[in-house]
């Protein structure tokens, strides 16, 4: 019997993935200043004569996230385009197009825990705003010498943060302005790019708005709810990612490096070289998976005869530490959930392979999404709530790893608050209802 294979993935973020909306600035000119007044932004600038006109602003537009999180208002015209990475966290491109070459805007909004990307430190709005330029510009040609400038707090925010520079690109220079706000729970970031002018007028009648969120509703929203923890260790969906990219238009070589991380991960993780593998690992993780080898295991210890959990602990004296945690683990499932223990734990991560699978090419969306919607009733069928599926995923968690969910140092801790806050979100993961009818809608 195979003991606890633990069989971890890396996420797929490059610079492709998260940089295409940032093009390069266009012209050369020279910085032009700031304008009269205040901007849509709160940006304070000097304050023009009582006797001039008052200026009359660009044409402005407002566009709004694909999660419904938050909108941003900017020059008309621009051309949208969306990445949602998981629940509550999306990215927005702004391009200018033909009417104003060279200018983009690059637009995201995330839980604190959600940060696209996956940060390794995230402890103010100013490590958040030196992340997410890292993650627009690093790879684009483009670099600038930021400094901070005033800006106002809006409503429903509790910091903002502004910067502005000169921007360089193959010889060429421009202007960037990089708006950051901070609420309890979340950060917002609005970045543009372009020549003096465009910049200069997009400072004018930009502002960013907190919006509540679009309920979550649908077969997608509660196959997303599935894969939700590790989306967010990871920062981000690999299935959602990847067809984000492939709807934008991503190249050929983009998308053929993105196919071979893909095929080596699978390989390295899941043991899997092609289609046929892919298919008979998510079948095998729905019907067997490590739920099966975690029963079997407690069985070694008398687990299943257990009078209690207090026998459990007594069976286990002398044992060593990962093998007691791993064993009261699955006592602990298979105590609350029977026969499903700690299957959760094996449902949602059908979704990653599969995503993973789509990734590499060895099948198409339709077909990684079909899998996960088996998966996705598997789990309604064993448990009754958003609540018993990722307490039996946490479970299935520390028998994997062989660590105990209440060892504030362990990783599974750290998943226990990914759940904790992930389910407090109002239009979090889980906030799609349990009990809906799952179909097709892909």
């Amino acid at each position: 019997m195979r003991r606890i294979v633990k069989k971890k993935a890396a996420l797929l973020v490059t610079a492709a993935a998260l940089g295409l909306m940032v093009t390069a600035c266009g012209g050369s000119k020279e910085s032009s200043g700031g304008a009269a007044g205040t901007t849509a932004a709160g940006v304070e600038t000097t304050k023009a004569a009582e006797t001039e006109p008052a200026e009359e602003l660009p044409a402005s537009a407002e566009y709004a996230s694909v999660d419904g999180m938050y909108k941003v208002t900017l020059l008309e015209g621009l051309e949208q385009t969306d990445m949602q990475f998981q629940a509550n966290s999306s990215m927005m491109g702004l391009d200018g197009g033909s009417d104003r070459s060279g200018f983009s805007g690059i637009s995201l909004g995330s839980p604190k825990g959600s940060v696209p990307g996956n940060p390794e430190k995230m402890e103010s709005l100013e490590d958040y705003a030196d992340h997410v330029v890292a993650l627009a510009l690093d790879g684009s040609g483009v670099t600038v010498d930021w400094e901070d400038v005033n800006a106002e707090v809006p409503e429903g925010a509790e910091r903002c943060l502004a910067r502005e520079g000169v921007a360089r690109v193959s010889g060429t220079k421009g202007l960037a302005y990089a708006y950051y706000l901070e609420t309890g729970d979340s950060y917002y970031s609005l970045i543009v790019v372009g020549n003096d002018d465009d910049v200069e007028d997009a400072k004018k009648v930009m502002k960013l708005d907190i919006l509540g969120g679009a309920a979550l509703e649908g077969s997608k929203a509660f196959v997303s709810g599935m894969t939700a923890v590790l989306n967010t260790v990871n920062g981000a969906s690999v299935m959602d990612t990847v067809k984000a990219m492939e709807d934008m238009g991503a190249s050929d070589a983009e998308m053929a490096s993105i196919r071979s991380q893909a095929a080596q991960s699978l390989s390295d993780s899941w043991d899997v070289a092609d289609a046929a593998g892919l298919m008979e690992t998510a079948d095998w993780l729905m019907n067997e998976g490590h739920n099966k080898e975690a029963k079997e295991y407690l069985g070694e210890f008398g687990g299943t005869e257990a009078a209690d959990r207090a026998a459990m602990e007594a069976k286990l004296e002398g044992e060593d530490g990962e093998v007691r945690s791993a064993v009261l683990a699955a006592y602990d499932a298979w105590a609350a959930y029977g026969d499903a223990a700690i299957s959760a734990w094996d449902l949602s991560r059908v979704g990653t392979v599969m995503g993973f699978g789509y990734a590499a090419g060895y099948c198409t969306y339709e077909e990684a999404m079909d899998k996960c919607l088996e998966a996705a009733k598997k789990a309604q069928e064993s448990f009754g709530s958003w609540e018993e599926f990722n307490q039996s995923y946490l479970y299935g968690y520390a028998y994997w790893m062989g660590e105990d969910l209440e060892d504030p140092a362990s990783s599974a801790a750290e998943r226990v608050d990914i759940v904790d806050t992930l389910s407090s979100q109002a239009n979090g993961p889980f906030s799609v209802d349990w009990n809906m009818e799952l179909n097709k809608e892909w």
